[in-house]
């Protein structure tokens, strides 16, 4: 099955007033309106959407309605594999009603008529707007995490549509697509041409990511942002900076520097952090994991999943427990501002019940030594 990253921009409105339905009275007032004002909104939505599903309904060529949905439809007659369908909408109300309209219509097009309800996704990215550059830039940053969530690290099964939706994502996507070489397509709306952007031989030169390694922690400190000059000032006078000055957004703002990762600084972020996975844990647990490969394994395979490790963690005598199944091995840990503390690790089945039943959870756990531990993920 392969997974379908499609942008949803507002074409569905623009094409059915140039059929010559008119919508403007609802249309117009809508525009460059967040998707949190939905509620104020709520009867001017509704009448919108009755206009669009009317004429959706009434047309005899569906899947000329958005660029979404055509590109959706010829992108399926070329794949020809099942499909579990993304469409990632902006910040905006436009964009997420559109989505909206397209998911419960589209599998009354031939080609999705068999797709099953949850296998079509409306998924909102906050601040992806383009009318305030900072928070583009957020909206941007998660845009990338959402598209790196939905991947969860298998790239030969996304395929990435950038027909719809902001113009101004198009050269990101296109740059997160090469690094991760995943499919990407785009369909000209007036013509029936698909375009497949071919994955080319990507220079890593750039951003060498075992380079990061020594500047993990003023990557995740710009990955939450900067709104204090002084901690900017220590960043731009770091050896990092120098080097990669070029991964940060950075502006003045009424006399202060807000300071972020960029677009590529963040596709460049989530790459590293598929290739190594960095956590917290004691001195003894950490011997433990090097002189144990299983539970090494375990860690790289398993635990280091966000998902899996929420699935498989059980709260026993007040510790958050990861049972990784058939096996004797469990990690006692707990996460604070998004790092994790790996406090007690083990690998022998009694030894775990002992320390389980003689020692409930206590803040005093967290309070021993902790080091920084990074394991690289197989290639």
């Amino acid at each position: 099955m392969k997974k379908v990253i499609t942008m949803v921009g507002t074409s569905i409105f623009e094409n059915c007033l140039e059929s010559g339905i008119d919508i403007k009275d609802y249309y117009e007032p809508l525009k460059e309106r967040r998707f949190k004002e939905c509620k104020n909104e709520e009867e001017r939505i509704k009448r919108l959407k009755k206009k669009i599903e009317d004429w959706f309904d009434r047309e005899s060529n569906k899947e000329d309605i958005s660029a979404e949905i055509k590109s959706l439809v010829k992108l399926k007659q070329e794949i020809k594999e099942d499909f579990e369908i993304h469409l990632l909408h902006s910040d905006t109300i436009l964009s997420y009603l559109a989505g909206e309209i397209i998911k419960e219509k589209l599998r009354d097009i031939n080609e999705f008529a068999d797709i099953k309800e949850d296998s079509i996704k409306l998924i909102n990215i906050d601040s992806l707007q383009v009318w305030d550059r900072g928070e583009f830039n957020k909206g941007m940053s998660n845009l990338i995490s959402e598209i790196y969530q939905i991947a969860q690290e298998y790239w030969d099964n996304i395929i990435i549509n950038i027909t719809g939706g902001y113009k101004a994502t198009i050269p990101y996507l296109t740059i997160l697509a090469q690094i991760n070489r995943c499919l990407i397509y785009y369909i000209f709306e007036d013509t029936d041409a698909l375009i497949k952007i071919p994955n080319i031989p990507f220079s890593t030169e750039w951003y060498n990511l075992d380079n990061l390694i020594k500047y993990e922690e003023k990557l995740k400190i710009l990955e939450k942002g900067i709104d204090n000059r002084d901690d900017f000032e220590k960043i731009k006078n770091s050896e990092f900076y120098k080097e990669f000055s070029f991964l940060i957004w950075e502006d003045d703002i009424d006399d202060q520097t807000i300071a972020a990762l960029n677009p590529i600084g963040k596709i460049i972020y989530e790459k590293y952090k598929q290739k190594y996975f960095t956590f917290y844990c004691t001195k003894d647990t950490s011997i433990r994991i090097d002189s144990d490969e299983r539970l090494k394994t375990i860690i790289i395979k398993q635990f280091s999943n966000e998902q899996t490790r929420r699935n498989k963690t059980e709260m026993k005598n007040g510790h958050s427990v990861y049972d990784a199944g058939d096996n004797p091995f469990r990690f006692f840990y707990t996460e604070r501002d998004g790092n994790i503390y790996i406090y007690k690790a083990f690998n022998n089945h009694d030894e775990y019940i002992r320390y389980l039943e003689k020692t409930p959870y206590s803040e005093d756990l967290l309070k021993q030594e902790f080091i920084l531990k990074r394991i690289r993920r197989e290639e």
